[in-house]
């Protein structure tokens, strides 16, 4: 979403055609702010509150990138009607009060390792934030975000967060929380918990790895 106005109307039509396909396949919509690294004003901010209303009131879910690349929008993005995952915030881990703002929200946040050392939000997976995110109780998922671009897979991100100390269990619990977060119905979230608990139950070494 840009600050133009001849940009919100094509916005706008945009949206008009995802509130026409909530319910017949669309679950849910990502938004993305111009500028991404600097604040938005908020005029356009404004405006993407009362789109996210519009969408969530419809039953889409929302999910809102900011972060990757300094705190500009984070404080801004949870205010955004309807939020339940917020892309990367990265930059969210360098300010106490941002973190402690996420942690409040119950938002989910899609950490996505190796897009974020590629597109040098982080320096290295080492100093990836998603640990701090985990002490902080904030909800994660392990994501590709765009991985054709980075040459990953989500099988990969596992790995890459297994090889950053995570346990099977802690992993396992990466998995539970993208069901919980997914832009899905009730019963298709119900019959996933249902193979995640099986799966559990034929492999005890969850349970000690968690």
């Amino acid at each position: 979403f840009v600050n133009d106005p001849d940009r919100w109307r094509t916005s706008e039509r945009q949206l008009e055609l995802c509130l026409g396909l909530s319910g017949k396949g669309l679950a849910g919509i990502d938004i993305v702010t111009d500028p991404y690294d600097t604040e938005a004003d908020l005029v356009l901010w404004d405006k993407v509150y009362g789109w996210a209303g519009r969408a969530a009131a419809a039953g889409l879910g929302i999910t809102v990138h900011a972060g990757e690349f300094s705190t500009a929008n984070l404080a801004a993005a949870l205010q955004t009607p309807g939020l339940r995952r917020l892309g990367h915030a990265v930059y969210a881990a360098r300010d106490a009060r941002l973190l402690e703002q996420l942690a409040q929200s119950g938002v989910t946040v899609e950490c996505s390792l190796s897009c974020n050392v590629v597109l040098g939000a982080v320096s290295s997976y080492e100093s990836h934030p998603i640990r701090r995110f985990v002490e902080w109780g904030i909800p994660v998922t392990l994501s590709t975000d765009d991985p054709v671009r980075v040459w990953t897979t989500i099988g990969r991100e596992y790995a890459l967060a297994h090889a950053l100390g995570f346990s099977l269990g802690d992993l396992f619990a990466f998995t539970r929380r993208a069901v919980e977060a997914a832009f899905t119905s009730g019963d298709r979230r119900q019959e996933l918990f249902a193979v995640l608990n099986e799966w559990e139950r034929s492999n005890p070494v969850i349970h000690l790895a968690g």
